[in-house]
């Protein structure tokens, strides 16, 4: 594109969205990298999914909540996506952690790659699989977990189950933390989060809860948990 159309579609951005790409997915909805408010984001369905809202919803988490890490101690984002916590993580917290990004949806991880530079991040390794998989063969351990996995506004439900953190404690360092994004916009999701938390607080030596009010109808919930 040209200058004059690029300026143009930029100007246009602050009136409603522009899309730039499209991408198909074959997990969930297709999958648009798009320009509004002069940013660029990528969304899906009904969701923004990276370096929209989600992003900085994550960035005010972290602000509230910082980790506490020395640079030898890894990371592992669960629902890497177009790469939003990496890059918050990366470039706005300046941490040169080694981070493992782990995200089902391959076109996701291309859009990231073509319109967000995702793949010239330092010390990142992307996997290519389903999070339940790789939890299960994975006998690496983390300093830090993060869980950001939607299918459009939904959490699939294997995701909120003891089993799934019960694995997740597994691959857990000792003083390590696990943090899990949940979107809550009803009254059913509401509900979700209280028995989620309940069983956060069966599994982890200490957990809290952070609601992050990006999107006051929408607002998310961070719920973490450690272990001693």
């Amino acid at each position: 594109m040209n200058l004059i159309e690029d300026t143009f579609r930029y100007l246009s951005s602050f009136g409603g969205e522009q899309l730039i790409c499209e991408y198909p997915s074959k997990v969930g909805p297709d999958i648009e990298v798009c320009q509004v408010n002069g940013r660029y984001q990528i969304n899906a369905g009904n969701v923004n999914y990276s370096f929209g809202p989600l992003h900085d919803a994550f960035r005010r988490y972290f602000n509230i909540d910082p980790p506490v890490l020395t640079p030898d101690q890894p990371i592992l984002v669960l629902g890497f996506g177009g790469g939003s916590i990496a890059t918050i993580l990366r470039e706005e917290r300046c941490m040169a952690n080694p981070i493992v990004g782990v995200e089902l949806d391959e076109m996701m991880i291309r859009a990231g790659k073509e319109h967000f530079g995702i793949g010239k991040l330092s010390n990142l390794t992307l996997v290519n699989q389903d999070a339940i998989e790789y939890i299960s063969q994975c006998n690496e351990r983390f300093s830090l977990i993060i869980s950001d996995i939607y299918v459009d506004e939904v959490v699939p439900p294997q995701f909120e189950q003891k089993e799934f953190l019960e694995r997740i404690k597994y691959c857990m360092r000792p003083g390590g933390k696990f943090v899990f994004n949940k979107l809550v916009g009803d009254y059913k999701a509401d509900e979700e989060r209280h028995r989620l938390e309940a069983l956060f607080n069966e599994t982890f030596s200490e957990t809290m809860t952070f609601r992050i009010p990006v999107n006051k109808k929408k607002p998310n919930y961070m719920l973490t948990g450690t272990i001693s």
